[in-house]
């Protein structure tokens, strides 16, 4: 299945978005202090918050290599996406 059949619908949220290296490998928000995020704690997070996730695990970066998508539902924009996931990742601590 390509990424392009849920263009408009879903959002891809990659692993890399929170584990790459450096920002020009795919890393989106800044260096979380916690231990490393796995696909399964944001497939979590997600489907707490209603975000009717999918998970790919052969999937990879391009930038990164980094081995990891989840395809959750476009509530909002993907940015605002993103650090609704990284606020509940903080709130794991």
């Amino acid at each position: 299945m390509s990424l392009r059949d849920y263009e408009g619908n879903k959002v891809a949220i990659w692993l890399a978005y929170f584990q790459a290296p450096s920002r020009t490998k795919g890393r989106k928000i800044r260096k979380l202090s916690t231990k490393k995020i796995d696909l399964n704690t944001i497939y979590e997070i997600t489907k707490r918050l209603e975000l009717e996730p999918e998970i790919f695990q052969d999937k990879i970066h391009p930038a990164s290599g980094i081995v990891g998508l989840i395809m959750v539902k476009k509530k909002h924009g993907k940015y605002k996406l993103i650090k609704l996931i990284v606020d509940e990742i903080n709130k794991l601590k």
